[in-house]
This record gives structure tokens, C-alpha cells and sequence, in this order.
């Protein structure tokens, strides 16, 4: 994607400041229609316009059938040669007052780049160094004479921090092979573009709800180009291996672990809110230790009852077995922010031999120990003999 660049084209920046001294200095400018986006001054005339109209400065069609010349242009032959230089279809043609003191805040024109098949060119008549133009984070310098694309579709902002108007000739043009070309030849800044993962995310979500081959593939598809941390992705995969089924959703309101909960025996996985990404194997643990009949109706925050005090304990040996299986560090699962304090001691517990929630794994076949390995021709946890609880022990 491309955020700005600078043109290789050229025009006679002195005639076009002498014929707008001549025409148009005293002329009466239209306030731009965007108040919201700016404070001070910022005017428009406009050159080319919703069906020729001079009252009408706006850069969208509207009810008009297209964009025609209005009786301004006439006048300003030397900024028509510039125009016949475009090779392209032009849309909205301005000239943008940016007044002295006046700011433009931050926000962007949707779908204007590009890539998106619009370019919105820049050309300085009257500038100085003390407008400060953004994209994004990033000053562009913009002289007088030169010839700019800007990714509108991008974060941009102005301030004009000068005694004297800041004035652009602007121009909404079709992207065709000679602007493609003018653009390869350009000095530019690209970026790789950011997907709209809130889009991508529902889009994801209908293909698992439809549970089709085809649709599962294309979601794991979308999925993999959702961008997370390697150990997130790690745990999120392994899941998916032991037949555990999750969902990567935006999360409304409050849950006990930040961006994670438990939904109809799914986990249900905010990557925004994630805070502590080994959260992810603990609450995963909590659905796999369960036989599925009970897990299909784990929803939110467990209820407090033997099964579930049980099952902590069992998440809690399930996960530090996953970690290792995972080979993953199990201070990532067992944080500081964790387990009210006692993450370090778990962690030592663990490695030292002396388990918690191992009998209840063992009680339900998911492992066994150093007395049974031999026979089950298996070894003992932390190795598993399943990572899901394949059998209702709960009410047999």
C-alpha cells in the first residue's frame, strides 16, 4: 500500500501564482462543508464540481450524473495545461484555502487511495514551513511547485502554523496505467496494508457457522493472516489438533480472564483484549478436562460446585502438561498476574514433582502415573494419555 509519494511532474508554478494573484485573489471562497474536521478557516473554490456547479465544492457526485468544469477554470488557463497533463479521468478539482493559524484534524476519506481505484493528488501553490502536513505519524514536506499523491484513505491531519494561507490545488482522479506508471516512477513510502480485522474476524465466524469443508478451510485460511503472537498461535493451533473448537470475537463487557470466555463449550478468544496470552491454554483447559456431554454447557463464569473446584485443578495440571508439550515456558501460562500470587510456587511445585489436580487427570484417563506407565506402555505425567476427558466420571 502506498502511503504518499512524490511525482515526477512538473508545471510552471510561477505563471499558475501570477494567473491566481490576477483571477481569483479577491474572489469569495466557500467554506469547506466538513466543520467538524477542522477548526479556523478552510475554504474552497472549486474548478471541477458536481455537474459544473460553482456552489457546489464537493469532492462525491451527489445527485449529479458526473463532474464538469465550472466557470472558474475558464479562467485559468495555466492551471488548465496542468490538468491536460493528468492522463487520467479527473473527478473533483479544488483549490483548498488552508487559512493561516486553521487545523485540520485527524481523520481520514474513506476508500479515496489507490488501491482502492481513486488517487487524490496534491499540488502546493502557496505554502511556507510552517504547515505541518501528517500522514499518520509522519511529516510530509511539501513545496511550492512539486506534485504529491496522498493515501487519503490513510490518518492525515494539516496545521497551519504560519502568518500567510496555505493553498492546494487538489485533484480526485481514475487510477488508469498512466497514474500507475507516474506512481512507479515516484520517490514513495508503501506499507503493508492493515486488514480490517474486525471484518475479518465475522467473516470467520459465518464460515464455521456454516461447517462446511470448504468454508472451514477458507476460515483457517482468513485465520492465519490474523495477526498474533507466535505462542498465541501455538496454543490456538493445538486446540484445534485435540478437537477443542474456539472463536476469535470481539468481547463486549467485563469476563474473568481479559478477552477470554467460555461459550456453549467453546473458548471465545479477544486477541485486542488479550492481555496475558497463556490464559488461553488455562481456560482450554477447563473444557478439555471435561467430558463432553458437561462441556457442551460450559458457558461464562463456571459455576462454584465440586465438578468445577475439581476441574480447576485439573486445568491447572493440564495446562503446565500442555506447556511442556507445547514446549512453551510455563511462566507464560503460570504469570505474575495469576493464580492470586502463587504462579512461582505452582512453577516449583510442578518441577520439583509435587503435582496438584494429577489424581483427578488420572481418575478420568487423560494420564496415569509412574506405577501404571509401564502397563499402559505409556509414561507418567506430565505426559498424556489424552488431552480430552474421553469419559464421564463425574456421574458414574
Amino acid at each position: 500500500m502506498i502511503c504518499y509519494a512524490k511525482l515526477p511532474l512538473s508545471f510552471d508554478i510561477n505563471t499558475i501564482q501570477h494567473e491566481f494573484q490576477r483571477a481569483l485573489l479577491n474572489h469569495e471562497w466557500l467554506p469547506h462543508y466538513n466543520t467538524r474536521d477542522y477548526n479556523g478557516n478552510w475554504d474552497i473554490l472549486p474548478l471541477r464540481s458536481p455537474g459544473g456547479h460553482p456552489d457546489k465544492p464537493y469532492a462525491n457526485l451527489l445527485n449529479e450524473e458526473g463532474f464538469e468544469d465550472t466557470t472558474l477554470l475558464t479562467g485559468l488557463p495555466a492551471i488548465q495545461v496542468l490538468l491536460d497533463g493528468l492522463k487520467c479521468e479527473k473527478l473533483a478539482v479544488r483549490l483548498l484555502n488552508l487559512r493561516a493559524g486553521a487545523v485540520i484534524k485527524a481523520h481520514k476519506d474513506a476508500e479515496l487511495a489507490f488501491e482502492k481505484g481513486e488517487a487524490r493528488l496534491h499540488f502546493p501553490l502557496f505554502t511556507n514551513d510552517g504547515v505541518e502536513f501528517y500522514v499518520e505519524d509522519e511529516r510530509i514536506y511539501m513545496r511550492e511547485g512539486e506534485s504529491w499523491y496522498i493515501n487519503a484513505n490513510l490518518m492525515h491531519r494539516v496545521a497551519n502554523n504560519s502568518e500567510t494561507d496555505r493553498i492546494h490545488l487538489v485533484v480526485d482522479c481514475k487510477v488508469n496505467e498512466w497514474l500507475t506508471e507516474i506512481l512507479e516512477q515516484s520517490y514513495k513510502k508503501c506499507k503493508d496494508e492493515v486488514k480490517d480485522i474486525s471484518l475479518q474476524l465475522k467473516i470467520i465466524e459465518q464460515l464455521r457457522w456454516q461447517n462446511t469443508p470448504h468454508g472451514n478451510t477458507l476460515a483457517d485460511q482468513l485465520e492465519q493472516e490474523i495477526p498474533m503472537s507466535d505462542v498465541t498461535r501455538t496454543m490456538l493451533n493445538f486446540i484445534k489438533e485435540i478437537g477443542l473448537t474456539y472463536h476469535l470475537e470481539n468481547i463486549e463487557g467485563k469476563t474473568f480472564l481479559p478477552g477470554l470466555k467460555l461459550r456453549n463449550g467453546s473458548l471465545v478468544v479477544d486477541l485486542d483484549k488479550l492481555l496475558y496470552p497463556g490464559d488461553i491454554l488455562h481456560e482450554a483447559g477447563h473444557l478439555a478436562c471435561m467430558p463432553v456431554e458437561i462441556r457442551a454447557g460450559m458457558s461464562d463464569d463456571l459455576e462454584n460446585n465440586n465438578i468445577n473446584q475439581g476441574g480447576e485443578m485439573m486445568a491447572i495440571a493440564w495446562s503446565y502438561a500442555a506447556c511442556l508439550h507445547l514446549d512453551i515456558n510455563p511462566e507464560i501460562v503460570f504469570h505474575e498476574n495469576g493464580y492470586k500470587g502463587g504462579s512461582k510456587g505452582m512453577i516449583e511445585n510442578f518441577s520439583q514433582g509435587r503435582y496438584i489436580g494429577v489424581p483427578l487427570l488420572i481418575w478420568c484417563g487423560m494420564t496415569t502415573d509412574e506405577q501404571h506407565a509401564a502397563e499402559l506402555n505409556s509414561n507418567p505425567f506430565p505426559a498424556m494419555l489424552n488431552w480430552t476427558c474421553q469419559k464421564n466420571m463425574f456421574t458414574t
